[in-house]
C-alpha cells in the first residue's frame, strides 16, 4: 500500500528527524491522527530508512491488538505473566509488554548504534504506566527514537506531551481521494460509483484500499451499496434493508456505511437519526449480535 496525503506533515516529520540525526540527541515524537490513516506504514518505513539491515534487532514495535483480541489492550507497568504471548492466527504473536520491559530494551546496546521504539495508540497505557514511562521521556539515552501514535492528544498525560514533538495528521479530503483514484490508480468508473467510494472511505486510505479490494473480489459490491443507499431514503421495505445490511456486514463495510449515514444526517440537521445510528454503532460494538442490533433499528423506526 502506498501512503497518500498529509505531505506537509510527513515532510515536517522527516526534516525533524534529519536535524536530530545530526546531533545524536534522543528523539520523542507523538503523531496525532485518526485511525486507518496509515500510521504503521509510515512509521515503519521511517524505521527501515533509519536502521536498514538492523531493523529486526533494533526496532521494537508495541502493537495494539485490541481488535484481534476483542478487548481493549492496555499497556501496564509490569508485563502480565499470564498474558505475555498469545497466538492470533497466521502465526502472529501478540506480546503484552510492560513499561519496565520497554525501558529495559531501550537501555540495551544496539548493532546499528540506534534503537527505535514504536508505541501504537499511546492512550492504551494506564495512568500508572504513563507515569512510569515519563521517566524514560525525562532521561532519554542518546540515539534513541521514541515514536508514539494516538488518536487524540487529550488522552495523553500533559507531562508526556510536553516532552514530545507533536505532529498532527488529518483525514484526506474528498478531492484528494478523487485525485488519487483518477491520477494514480487510473480508475474510470461511473461518477456515481466514484462519489460513493469517496463517501465510504471517510478520508481514510486504509478504508479506501479495503473498498477497492471488495470491488475487485465482489463485482456487485457497489451496486448493493448503492441499492441500500437509495433504500435508506425511503420508508418501509425493512426486509430488503435488513438483507442488504447483512451483506454490508459480510463485506466488512457495515461500520463505514453507518458512519457515512451519520455524517450525512448530521450535515442535513437530522439529529434524531444521528442519535439512532450512534446507538446502533454502540450496540454493534457490544456483545449484542449484529442481527439484533439491526432489528432494534427497524423496531425504532416502524
Amino acid at each position: 500500500m502506498q501512503f497518500i496525503g498529509n505531505e506537509k506533515a510527513r515532510e515536517q516529520f522527516k526534516n525533524y528527524l534529519v536535524h536530530y540525526q545530526s546531533t545524536s540527541k534522543p528523539v520523542f515524537f507523538i503523531v496525532i491522527w485518526p485511525e486507518w490513516i496509515g500510521k504503521t506504514l509510515f512509521l515503519r518505513s521511517l524505521a527501515e530508512e533509519l536502521l536498514g539491515e538492523f531493523l529486526k534487532t533494533d526496532f521494537f514495535w508495541m502493537r495494539d491488538f485490541s481488535s484481534q483480541l476483542w478487548k481493549v489492550h492496555t499497556i501496564q507497568i509490569e508485563t502480565p505473566s499470564n498474558l505475555k504471548t498469545i497466538a492470533i492466527g497466521d502465526e502472529t504473536i501478540y506480546e503484552n509488554k510492560g513499561v519496565r520491559e520497554i525501558n529495559s530494551r531501550l537501555q540495551q546496546s544496539s548493532l546499528s548504534g540506534k534503537k527505535i521504539l514504536l508505541i501504537e495508540n499511546l492512550q492504551r497505557m494506564t495512568n500508572a504506566a504513563m507515569n512510569a514511562f515519563l521517566k524514560t521521556c525525562e532521561e532519554p539515552l542518546a540515539n534513541r527514537y521514541l515514536f508514539a501514535t494516538a488518536e487524540h492528544e487529550s488522552w495523553i498525560l500533559p507531562t508526556i506531551l510536553s516532552r514530545a514533538m507533536v505532529i498532527r495528521f488529518s483525514q484526506l479530503s474528498d478531492t484528494e481521494i478523487m485525485n488519487y483514484l483518477s491520477e494514480k490508480l487510473h480508475y474510470t468508473w461511473e461518477v456515481e460509483e466514484q462519489e460513493l467510494l469517496v463517501k465510504l472511505s471517510l478520508g481514510k486510505p486504509w478504508v479506501l484500499y479495503y473498498l477497492l479490494k471488495q470491488k475487485e473480489e465482489n463485482p456487485d459490491f457497489f451496486h448493493q451499496v448503492l441499492s441500500l443507499f437509495e433504500l435508506m431514503k425511503e420508508d418501509g421495505n425493512w426486509t430488503k434493508k435488513l438483507e442488504l445490511f447483512k451483506k454490508m456486514n459480510e463485506y466488512g463495510s457495515l461500520d463505514n456505511f453507518i458512519t457515512m449515514l451519520i455524517k450525512q444526517d448530521a450535515e442535513n440537521g437530522n439529529g434524531k437519526s444521528v442519535e439512532e445510528w450512534i446507538k446502533i454503532k454502540q450496540l454493534l460494538a457490544s456483545n449484542i449480535t449484529q442481527e439484533n442490533a439491526l432489528r432494534y433499528w427497524i423496531l425504532s423506526n416502524v
